[in-house]
């Protein structure tokens, strides 16, 4: 099998760098979120009560935002690369690329709505 890398080299430098970059992001917003979830409650387990009381802040909706964007992007960009390595036909790379734009577009979207909707619930 013949492969002309000099067809994804052009992109290549940045999604790779990007990756980098979403990996720390990701690492510094796990370690948030295992701290608020884990060392941060008044008692010795995480209960659903304490999450909503969470969910309720200005802050928390936004941390699990960011954290979800960046979940996706690192993912789908990983799963990018590898298809992007192993498809040589420019047909078949376009099939992937909507395939996971569409993936990742439903994703984000139940995603965001999710918080949305934690965010808007009202604790008794």
């Amino acid at each position: 099998m013949e492969k002309n890398f000099k067809q994804t080299s052009r992109s290549g430098s940045m999604a790779w760098l990007l990756q980098r970059i979403s990996a720390v992001i990701l690492f510094v917003l796990l370690l948030f979120h295992f701290i608020v979830y884990h060392f941060l409650t008044q008692s010795r387990s995480v209960d659903y009560l304490q999450v909503m009381k969470r969910a309720q802040s200005w802050w928390f909706p936004l941390l699990q935002f960011m954290f979800l964007l960046t979940a996706l992007y690192h993912g789908l960009n990983g799963v990018w690369s590898v298809l992007e390595d192993y498809t040589t036909s420019k047909f078949w790379r376009l099939v992937w690329y909507s395939l996971l734009l569409t993936v990742g577009t439903i994703l984000l979207f139940v995603g965001t709505l999710t918080i949305i909707k934690l965010y808007t619930l009202k604790i008794a």
